[in-house]
């Protein structure tokens, strides 16, 4: 099973059709980018221009195979759900925490 997903011409909507039948409207805020997350954990960014011609980008791989087409996305895995989102950085590239000290009295003495 899978999932296109295709822009709806004109608007700020998405038409998702396979294993789910969905319209999802497009959340907005300053930015023209959106996140669009996949049950399988592909994690896709879309970005309109100022015709509302949407382009994607692959930001994190799920489970299934992800092929980006002229106008959509197909997602080739069973699919739950799918959601949408403003985008938001820190989803896409998450902050990596400094490695903690195995013993750290053992370094405060060693050095």
């Amino acid at each position: 099973m899978a999932v296109t997903i295709k822009p709806v011409l004109g608007s700020a909507r998405l038409h998702v059709s396979g294993d789910l039948e969905t319209v999802l409207t497009v959340p907005f805020d300053d930015d023209d980018r959106f996140l669009l997350g996949v049950s399988d954990g592909t994690l896709l960014l879309g970005t309109y221009d100022d015709e509302l011609q949407c382009t994607w980008e692959v930001a994190r791989e799920g489970a299934g195979s992800v092929r980006v087409e002229a106008r959509g996305v197909y997602v080739d895995t069973s699919v739950e759900w799918v959601t949408t989102s403003l985008y938001d950085a820190n989803v896409v590239e998450p902050h990596q925490p400094q490695p903690l000290p195995l013993f750290p009295d053992l370094d405060r003495r060693a050095a």
